[in-house]
């Protein structure tokens, strides 16, 4: 019964954020209110309060729950690189569109700063998974494998986090470029690790 009960929440809290973002991408922040979610939603605000705190974190939100759907479906290759693994990671977020709708939601954020301190937590939510699911790949993680993801997702975050700066709010290309930035990253890393003793 609690798995049940534990998917029916997980499901509303994405029904909740997914609306309040196409609401604020369609109208802007200052023109949507928590109402007009729940009201889409069919739910009662006291539900909506239940999962997030106001409008910006369900919009910010929105980012997480993709991530989080991306790595369930992600098949990790057979490899004991922790490089190769964050590479053939990041490569299916931008096939699964979570990089678009992460610079989709960095663009909304550029044109309403009161988003920014959401979508930089979303950010580092997602870069925590993601460097979680990548260590769980590793099939036998010691310290120094934890250490190098460490290392690995605090440069992807400090990438990331500015070429999300750089993207134009109206940029069709920016996933695409964010992409290509976090794989140089990943490259100059690798030259920087060097090959394991």
């Amino acid at each position: 019964m609690t798995g049940l009960r534990d998917a029916k929440r997980a499901a509303v809290a994405r029904r909740l954020a997914r609306i309040a973002f196409e609401q604020v991408r369609e109208r802007g922040l200052g023109e949507v209110t928590v109402e007009d979610i729940v009201t889409e939603a069919e739910v009662s605000r006291r539900t909506f309060s239940n999962y997030y705190a106001c409008k910006e974190a369900a919009v910010a939100a929105v980012v997480m729950h993709s991530v989080e759907a991306a790595l369930e479906e992600w098949d990790a290759p057979d490899t004991l690189d922790v490089l190769a693994l964050a590479r053939h990671l990041v490569d299916h977020q931008l096939r699964s569109g979570a990089l678009t709708l992460l610079t989709e939601v960095a663009a909304l954020a550029a044109a309403h700063p009161q988003l920014g301190p959401f979508v930089r937590d979303a950010q580092w939510q997602v870069w925590s998974a993601v460097g979680d699911k990548v260590l769980d790949a590793v099939p036998t993680p010691d310290s120094d494998d934890a250490e190098t993801v460490r290392l690995v997702v605090g440069a992807l975050f400090g990438i990331v986090s500015a070429a999300l700066v750089s993207t134009g709010p109206r940029d069709g290309d920016a996933s695409r470029r964010l992409h290509a930035s976090v794989l140089r990253g990943l490259a100059r890393l690798e030259r920087g690790l060097g090959q394991p003793a």
